[in-house]
């Protein structure tokens, strides 16, 4: 059965894109709050939730259903958010910060072969402060640094900021973090503008990287942006036709993806989307 998640954008300056769910799977309770996704090899995804939920992993299936559990040693899910990796590591995003006060940020790192093949796993610790912000919390114009996107390029985690200033500035900043345990103050490398229409279309609730493309999400769409030269390009936007809590998404390859939205008592969700490119 074919159900239509994804539509056609038209923007001037930017690629039109088409795409169809393939495929929808009803999610376990034990996810109702999915926050991250990720591919750990060619059968088999792992999420977590984001905070109030253990420091634990889910090994799911394609098809959402769980097959096991794996408890992170020694690590905390205060609102986890996200989750990346290379070739070796599994990287844990700490970084939900909804009232700007944190101080504790912190991601993860895990070895992928202890995800699949234990039930609990040590874990390094990157812990991030942002060098811009010297208050806990900054005034409300200021409320630039909550997170909830991660991805790895080139041996470094870029993180995407969460904007929740009011007046909205319409931007995300980006951070670039070195992949090896450590405590780094960080200064934003870039700002992309995403809108200003407000906290469910333009707010970046997760990331993931293919190639040389960055994928940027937000409850209502997908935008694309080419790395060139270490420089954002705008390639193209996708759309989705229903605005649901939209939180994770793995990019499988150029045309192929799968993306996770949280059960919300109004806008439904807990569903797990399986998403083709239209050729």
């Amino acid at each position: 059965m074919r159900n239509s998640l994804i539509s056609i954008l038209f923007i001037v300056g930017w690629t039109i894109v088409s795409a169809q769910t393939i495929k929808k799977y009803d999610l376990p309770k034990e996810l109702t709050e999915i926050s991250g996704l990720e591919q750990l090899n060619d059968s088999l995804l792992v999420a977590l939730n984001d905070g109030g939920d253990k420091a634990r992993l889910y090994v799911i299936n394609l098809r959402g259903e769980i097959i096991k559990e794996v408890k992170v040693k020694s690590a905390k899910n205060v609102d986890w958010e996200d989750l990346a990796r290379d070739d070796k590591y599994l990287y844990i995003a700490d970084i939900g910060n909804n009232e700007n006060k944190r101080e504790d940020l912190v991601i993860y790192r895990v070895k992928i072969n202890d995800v699949v093949f234990h039930d609990e796993v040590d874990a390094d610790e990157i812990k991030i402060e942002y060098k811009e912000q010297d208050k806990f919390p900054p005034k409300k114009e200021e409320l630039f640094f909550d997170a909830e996107g991660i991805a790895i390029y080139n041996d470094s985690i870029f993180l995407f900021t969460k904007n929740r200033s009011k007046p909205s500035s319409g931007t995300t900043l980006v951070y670039k973090i070195p992949t090896k345990k450590g405590k780094y103050k960080l200064k934003a490398s870039d700002e992309i503008y995403i809108g200003k229409r407000g906290f469910w279309r333009d707010a970046i609730t997760a990331a993931d990287v293919y190639s040389d493309e960055f994928y940027l999400m937000t409850y209502n769409r997908i935008i694309v942006k080419s790395y060139v030269n270490g420089k954002f390009v705008d390639k193209e936007v996708i759309d989705f036709q229903r605005l649901t809590q939209k939180e994770s998404i793995v990019i499988l390859n150029k045309n192929e993806f799968f993306i996770a939205d949280e059960h919300q008592k109004i806008l439904g969700g807990r569903k797990l989307y399986h998403v083709k490119m239209k050729e």
